[in-house]
Parts: structure tokens; C-alpha cells; sequence
């Protein structure tokens, strides 16, 4: 369920992803564009920041990563592999959102980068450092961002990248979540059921309004009765 924090948690780990196999005899693709030309794909759907090469690691193998914006505020990250699977793999938010995915110190889908997916995250429209909890929700464009559209035109920008990229578009789409991101993930297959060809969506926040009626009378009781020293 959604934390009470002023801060927006950690990415979603994708720990197990790292034994995901692909089917025999299926190649990996290396990229026909360099990195640095991807920030050539600026136009009116969205803008690239920054596309900065990365050389292997112990934790993520060599990699292109490309962050951006969609307006108004929805920022985005995808991590495109020297050699890759031909899948994209997109991992959910948790409470609020707000992550800081263009922060050069917190990169994201490491594991998912390890087993060859392109991978793609998004802030949801807010960063959380600016607008904790969820006062992000008195702008409306903000709150649709939060609740529907930022996942979906994500996954969108995510294809068109690594279609200049590789010189292919995904051939599967997949998305993770939990928590918020279960719920991020049923709204994908609601709204968006042609987004991702596999959907994977754990403890999802289905009552929000129910859940932030049991926060406050949760704090209003341990103001009451405080647990003992």
C-alpha cells in the first residue's frame, strides 16, 4: 500500500528477472544507431534530456541510458542494452511516485538491463521531493498523469526509442508492478490493453480512498494511545 512519506521509494527491484531465459536459438540484437543520436528524436511527443553511454558494471552490462520528458511534467527513463532481447520490460511506482529517475546516481532497471530488456520507468508526472504525498493531486493534469496516462505514454516513448535504437520496435512488451504499481498495472490492462503483451500486477491498491481513510484514523489512534517508550 501507498507509504506516508514525504520521500518516493526505491524503484522496484526485479531481482528474479536475472534467470529469465529466451527461447533457444534466439539472437540477441546490438544497436544501429550510437546513444548520443537518440537525442536527435526531440520533437512535439516528447523531449530527450540526456543519452549518455555506460560501460559494463558487476551490477548491469554495457548500456545506453536515455531520460526525458513528456509534457507537461512526466519524466522518464529507459535503459537500452548493448545486447538485447528484443523485449521491453517497464517497472511499476511505489506509494505516490515521484521518483527521481533522472538523478545520474539512482539509475534504474539494472536487473532487467542484465537479462537483456530494454528497460523503462517514469515519475508519473511529479517528483516527490517538490510535492510530497499527494499534493500533486490538486493540479489535475498531475493527478491523471498519476492515476492513468504517464504509464501509458511511457511505454509508448519507450518503443519509439528503442525502435531508432536498434531499428526495431519490441517485439514484446511487458509490465511488473507492486502495490501502486499493481494498480498501475491493472489500469494499463484496462485502459491500455494493447500497451504490454504480459502484465504482472502484485498486491495492486485497488480501494485508494479506502486505504487513506485507514492511514488517518491510523495516525489519529497513535496519537491517542502512542506505543509505550
Amino acid at each position: 500500500v501507498p507509504t506516508p512519506s514525504s520521500t518516493a521509494p526505491p524503484p522496484q527491484a526485479q531481482s528474479d528477472i536475472r534467470e529469465w531465459q529466451p527461447p533457444a536459438g534466439e539472437a540477441r540484437l546490438k544497436p544501429v544507431s550510437s546513444c548520443t543520436g537518440l537525442r536527435r528524436l526531440t520533437g512535439t511527443a516528447f523531449t530527450v534530456i540526456t543519452a549518455v553511454d555506460y560501460a559494463a558494471t558487476a551490477a548491469a552490462p554495457a548500456y545506453c541510458r536515455v531520460t526525458g520528458q513528456v509534457q507537461p511534467e512526466i519524466r522518464f527513463e529507459v535503459g537500452l542494452p548493448a545486447e538485447w532481447n528484443r523485449r521491453l520490460l517497464m517497472s511499476g511506482n511505489g506509494g505516490y511516485a515521484g521518483n527521481e529517475v533522472d538523478n545520474p546516481a539512482q539509475p534504474g532497471g539494472r536487473n532487467e538491463l542484465a537479462a537483456g530488456f530494454v528497460s523503462a520507468r517514469t515519475n508519473t508526472g511529479h517528483y516527490a521531493s517538490r510535492e510530497p504525498l499527494g499534493t500533486f493531486a490538486v493540479n489535475s493534469q498531475k493527478l491523471f498523469d498519476y492515476a492513468f496516462r504517464a504509464v501509458h505514454v511511457t511505454a509508448e516513448t519507450a518503443r519509439q526509442i528503442a525502435a531508432a535504437y536498434y531499428g526495431r520496435a519490441p517485439e514484446r512488451s511487458y509490465f511488473v508492478g507492486c502495490s501502486t504499481g499493481g494498480r498501475q498495472a491493472l489500469m494499463a490492462a484496462q485502459r491500455f490493453p494493447a500497451d504490454f503483451d504480459g502484465i504482472l500486477a502484485g498486491a495492486p491498491v485497488l480501494d485508494f480512498t479506502g486505504t487513506m481513510t485507514k492511514y488517518a484514523s491510523w495516525v489519529q489512534s497513535q496519537g491517542k494511545a502512542a506505543f509505550p517508550a
